[in-house]
């Protein structure tokens, strides 16, 4: 029901149509025209309900017209924060971010033993804020193990180099001895090399937070997401653990991904607003998504790199690679806020707005025999 009202909306209506129109040959130029128009109606600061639209619309002008999309995106910078205060609002106001990594992080310290030590694979680590608080949790718990071998993978060096310093400090504040293996790569780009220095046996521990989604295809047939998790399920880790939004944004049919695209971000920007946050910072949270909305509508094929899937469809990549649901699912503790409605199965939790799936954290356990 939620989903058809907001797929009855004009501007939902009136964006559909016009990336309809510039796909027929010759519909180009009047799909630019009207959609320029159609932005000079909407008024962000009178009306909140506008951001959404106007997002689209840019989005929709940067396949049509980058330098009319430059201009859009002018209008919008007057609400950027900096980026790392919009991952600090992000990790702590935004809930479904928020409880996400701490459903993770509480999957991932059922396998962490006092005393023992323990390897972690961190894939796209950014600046290791899940692994800060998962060091803050076992302290607390007071689950210390006796030393944690920390592979971070992260093709940003400048973010990696911060999330060494933050993982060191918070680890001498815990009393945790943490050996830190900094990767500055894609993990879908790793040399065997590495791969093989990966294979320290059972107990590994994988955790993947919004990260695999951005592995693009090597080819026809998603071989990029299918090759990592083949080969993340060839270290037979103890467990992986994976935070991903559930949607469609996989496909290559621009009509569908758009469908999609609105379907997913027209309840994020609705659980946005009834957050008891100041009005800039969830129009901050607002652009901060309009990034990954223009990179789903806007960007050609090819350099695409918001390559959201539904969860079924990631259930069934894990199992294609050799992995089954996690027996250990059973008896998490959920402390989820009312904004918030969850789900759960053997595979995963999920996380969302009313009886809509946004955010599923998913764990696996390879396949034995």
């Amino acid at each position: 029901m939620i989903i058809m009202t907001l797929l009855q909306l004009p501007s939902y209506e009136k964006l559909r149509s016009l990336l309809l129109e510039s796909m027929v040959d010759g519909g180009g130029t009047v799909a630019r025209t009207q959609l320029a128009r159609f932005a000079e109606t909407l008024e962000i600061e009178e009306n909140p309900g506008d951001m959404l639209p106007y997002l689209f619309a840019a989005a929709l002008m940067k396949r049509l017209d980058p330098v009319r999309n430059e201009q859009m995106n002018l209008y919008l910078r007057k609400y950027d924060v900096p980026q790392i205060t919009l991952f600090n609002l992000l990790a702590q106001k935004y809930p479904l971010v928020a409880n996400a990594s701490r459903l993770a992080n509480s999957l991932l310290a059922r396998y962490v033993h006092p005393g023992e030590p323990v390897s972690f694979l961190e894939i796209g680590i950014g600046t290791g804020r899940q692994i800060v608080s998962l060091l803050q949790e076992l302290a607390l718990q007071d689950r210390r193990p006796s030393l944690i071998e920390l592979f971070a993978i992260e093709p940003n060096e400048q973010c990696l180099q911060q999330a060494q310093e933050n993982v060191m400090q918070a680890a001498e504040s815990c009393g945790i001895r943490v050996a830190f293996h900094p990767i500055p790569y894609e993990v879908e780009r790793m040399p065997d090399e590495i791969w093989s220095r990966l294979a320290v046996g059972g107990s590994m521990l994988v955790n993947a937070s919004f990260a695999l989604h951005h592995i693009r295809d090597t080819h026809v047939g998603s071989a990029g997401k299918n090759g990592v998790l083949r080969k993340l399920c060839s270290l037979r880790p103890a467990v992986v653990v994976m935070c991903e939004p559930d949607s469609d944004h996989q496909t290559s049919d621009a009509i569908s991904r758009f469908v999609h695209c609105w379907e997913h971000f027209s309840l994020v920007f609705e659980l946005i607003d009834s957050l008891d946050i100041p009005s800039e910072q969830k129009r901050a949270l607002k652009v901060f998504f309009g990034r990954e909305i223009e990179d789903i509508i806007g960007n050609s094929e090819h350099l695409r790199c918001e390559r959201h899937e539904s969860t079924t469809d990631w259930i069934k990549r894990l199992e294609r690679a050799g992995f089954s649901p996690n027996p250990d699912m059973n008896g998490l503790s959920l402390h989820i806020p009312r904004v918030v409605s969850s789900a759960s199965d053997e595979w995963y939790i999920g996380l969302g707005a009313g009886d809509i799936n946004l955010v599923s954290v998913i764990c696996a356990v390879p396949k034995k025999g």
